[in-house]
């Protein structure tokens, strides 16, 4: 019987000679039948897992075969179509599940793992691995998921990783991306979809037990372990690429439309309508790992206050923290890595720390703590045009537009989140508050506007200050 949300009911895994048989290469040369023969073991996994109602959970030979066939990229359809069976597996067959403990109104994890592309084990859970990956190389730990991110960055910025300071003409070049490449997103993709859903899992449970352990085991958490430096590295990478996917976006923009005021550049090469969902389905991925990453620093900072960890957790920068530094430091990246953030959560939780840190001390910006104020705190805040000209020494006119504009987009978005707009038009309350912010949020122009003459509107600015203007009307 097929349970929940397309969990398949589990059968004992069944003997793996005939499916892998199919494998067998000896006396094959043409290559032609060589991926003939992967696509047939891949359809016959397919087959006794996904497809019947009651299936079998492939053996820990059959994933290693699979995620194998995903690494080696010799084709483009062995490629993605063993990266498609991976997702529907992780679906159908979840490594942990959550589990009512009887007579009790507390949750538990209950693990099932048959085998994990990851260098690390699921330490103190309820089952053990069945087996452990055969080599060093057939598994993914921290050093080659961070060499993997390096690859995509170098091919999406061309090779120059600094390429985000040198204006739109050298900004992006849209390249074709290659077998290699796409095999490296997909298994990136994938990678980022077993973190999450081990992950989202083990936080339900913890929120009801207030157990650490749950959260030390992660996948998660193993990976990532004491990283510092090297921490820091992967966070570059993924806010690079987001950055990048989202200044070729613009780019293209910017080449079909002839404004006489823009920069000149070359004219892009346009890529095809695969390539763009690639980049973009790559780009979610990006934001997720990052989110993940977020939530789970935030978590261990709760477990450290109640003094839960102990000193084989490790330490390491909390990724907030680099993403503000990273920012500070190559402001040119605000913008396109603000406009690639679609989680109003994270993005909202940027701006209040970026705020925060570059704000003079002499003004008193956040009337609370930074963890319980919001973007309303900011508007108010530049509602005084005396803190607008303190601020903009600090920070400058176009960072500080940035700042507001994506604000508002991110109070905007989390206020549709949790109703409707009309809702909120519904409820005095409710209607009084929106309004108020967005009259905020003009306000705050209007004394920009007086510091600075000429102020002219960053991207989204206009389309903002309409929005705001709408509501109050």
């Amino acid at each position: 019987m097929e349970k929940p949300n397309g969990i398949r009911t589990r059968l004992q895994p069944l003997p793996e000679e005939n499916i892998m048989a199919i494998l067998d290469l000896i006396g094959v040369k043409d290559q032609h039948d060589i991926e003939d023969d992967k696509l047939t073991f891949l359809s016959a996994v397919r087959a006794i897992s996904i497809v019947p109602q009651v299936a079998q959970v492939p053996t820990r030979k059959m994933y290693e075969a699979v995620f194998q066939i995903l690494q080696d990229n010799r084709s483009l359809e062995l490629t993605i179509t063993s990266y498609q069976l991976l997702q529907d597996l992780e679906k159908c067959f979840p490594r942990v599940s959550i589990a009512k403990v009887e007579g009790l109104s507390s949750t538990d994890t209950e693990t099932q793992l048959v085998w994990s592309p990851f260098g690390v084990s699921l330490e103190n859970d309820s089952t053990e691995m069945e087996g452990h990956l055969s080599t060093d190389d057939d598994y993914i730990d921290f050093s080659k998921l961070l060499s993997s991110t390096q690859d995509i960055v170098n091919h999406v910025c061309d090779g120059d990783p600094m390429y985000l300071g040198k204006g739109p003409e050298l900004n992006v070049r849209s390249k074709q991306l290659t077998d290699d490449i796409m095999s490296k997103m997909m298994m990136f993709q994938y990678l980022v979809t077993l973190l999450r859903m081990d992950f989202i899992s083990r936080c339900q449970v913890f929120k009801s037990n207030q157990k650490w352990p749950i959260i030390r085991n992660s996948f998660l958490n193993q990976l990532l372990g004491s990283q510092r430096a090297n921490f820091k590295n992967l966070v570059k990478n993924l806010m690079r690429i987001v950055a990048a996917t989202t200044r070729e976006d613009s780019a293209m923009d910017l080449d079909t439309e002839h404004n006489s005021d823009c920069i000149p550049h070359k004219p892009l090469q346009k890529p095809d309508l695969a390539d763009t969902e690639f980049r973009h389905t790559l780009s979610q991925s990006v934001e997720t790992l990052l989110t993940l990453v977020m939530e789970l620093d935030t978590l261990k900072k709760e477990a450290n206050q109640n003094r839960w960890t102990s000193r084989s957790d490790g330490s390491r920068t909390p990724v907030l923290e680099i993403v503000i530094d990273e920012l500070s430091y190559n402001k040119e990246l605000i913008s396109p890595y603000l406009q690639g953030t679609v989680e109003a959560k994270w993005k909202t939780n940027i701006i209040l720390t970026f705020f925060s840190k570059h704000c003079p001390r002499s003004i008193k910006m956040f009337e609370r703590n930074i963890d319980e104020s919001t973007i309303i705190d900011i508007f108010n805040c530049f509602s005084n045009v005396t803190n607008v000209r303190i601020i903009s020494k600090r920070m400058g006119e176009d960072v500080i537009q940035l700042l507001l504009v994506h604000g508002f987009q991110a109070y905007f978005s989390l206020q549709q989140g949790t109703c409707s707009l009309s809702h909120v038009k519904d409820n005095a309350e409710g209607e009084t508050l929106l309004k108020e912010t967005c009259k905020s949020f003009i306000t705050s122009f209007r004394n920009l506007k007086r510091v600075y003459k000429e102020l002219e509107l960053v991207a989204g600015g206009r389309e903002a200050l309409f929005t705001a203007a709408t509501i109050m009307s």
